[in-house]
């Protein structure tokens, strides 16, 4: 060793800095264990998101369907009628009532009862039927007679569309309009026609939208009669006439669309419409009833479709995202592989 070196040395040893006694005491203190971080490679991790995700889809869709199952409508609820074999539960006056009669009603349906308003009130009834024959002769009779039915009646059939293919099954589907007080008669009468499968019946209330719509008349012939009695002067100045005849048009226009509406609302309240299918045993296939673990099937799978719907749709979105990154993600990976090549 020369000696700039060992002046050097010696220079340094002379100088040397000193640590505090803080410092050298954590240097010296034994280090703790290193913590272990769970992870899982991507391929397990996918092997285990993908059952959890599916058990939760499932689980998710069982809870609908048991809080959808206890949800059912009754006899017992407000709003609500159901008609049996010894006739009609009274139910309150609302605006909308609603008759399901069930398949297994059907032994009782020649008298039936519907739901009612106040007589006093104006209604529109709304009646759905569907009725099974035993072939195409019987289902040409029926609709014959439905459509006879309903003239007989004072109303008459809105259209009917026969159909029999060649498989030997067919179906007539009819609309009829029928007094609102005969579709009373006209239910009890249908009926005979064959073997109910289903029947809805739902009265809705008109007399709040009659009643409003005759006090929006009133306002308006108030306001064209004062509107004429302004133009009659014959001081009034000109510009001022021309606003006047202007308001008085727009008036006389609101006037005849109020008018139309209260006969349209008069006349749905004075005719009911009667939505009458009539077909043949394969044709109509009977509703089956379903018990609470049926509903509540029924209710989880329908969820289940809605989930399926749901994950295909955001498939359909994400997937070119994913493909774009992924395609990034393989550019860039070959990139830095070349860089590592040429150097």
């Amino acid at each position: 060793m020369s000696a700039n070196e060992m002046t050097v040395e010696r220079l340094l040893r002379a100088h040397a800095p000193h640590a505090p006694e803080g410092l050298r005491a954590r240097v010296l203190a034994p280090q703790p264990a290193p913590v272990r971080r769970w992870s899982l490679p991507p391929r397990r991790l996918a092997l285990v998101a993908l059952p959890a995700t599916l058990c939760i889809a499932v689980t998710a869709a069982l809870v609908t369907g048991i809080v959808r199952s206890g949800s059912h409508p009754s006899a017992d609820q407000p709003g609500s009628f159901v008609a049996g074999g010894s006739g009609a539960t009274t139910v309150p006056s609302s605006t909308h009532l609603r008759s399901i009669i069930a398949p297994q009603d059907n032994n009782a349906l020649k008298a039936v009862a519907t739901p009612s308003i106040a007589s006093s009130r104006l209604a529109h009834t709304d009646a759905s039927l569907q009725i099974r024959v035993g072939d195409t002769d019987a289902l040409s009779a029926a609709t014959t007679k439905a459509t006879r039915i309903a003239t007989s009646l004072g109303g008459y059939a809105k259209s009917v569309d026969y159909r029999t293919p060649k498989n030997g099954n067919g179906a007539a589907y009819i609309e009829l309009r029928v007094p609102a007080q005969n579709v009373k008669t006209a239910i009890s009468r249908l009926s005979g026609l064959g073997t109910i499968v289903s029947q809805q019946l739902s009265v809705t209330d008109l007399q709040g939208k009659l009643e409003t719509q005759s006090a929006q008349i009133a306002q308006l012939r108030r306001r064209v009669a004062a509107l004429r009695t302004a133009l009659a002067d014959p001081a009034l100045p000109d510009a001022q006439r021309v606003l006047l005849q202007i308001q008085l048009a727009e008036s006389k226009r609101a006037l005849a669309q109020r008018l139309s509406a209260r006969k349209g609302t008069v006349t749905a309240g004075a005719t009911a419409r009667i939505s009458l299918v009539i077909g043949t045993e394969k044709a109509i296939a009977p509703v089956a009833h379903r018990g609470r673990l049926g509903r509540m099937l029924h209710s989880a799978v329908g969820f289940l479709a809605l989930e399926a719907m749901v994950a295909l749709y955001a498939l359909i979105v994400i997937s070119p995202l994913a493909l774009a990154a992924a395609l990034i993600w393989l550019w860039r990976r070959r990139s830095v592989e070349r860089l590592l090549h040429a150097s």
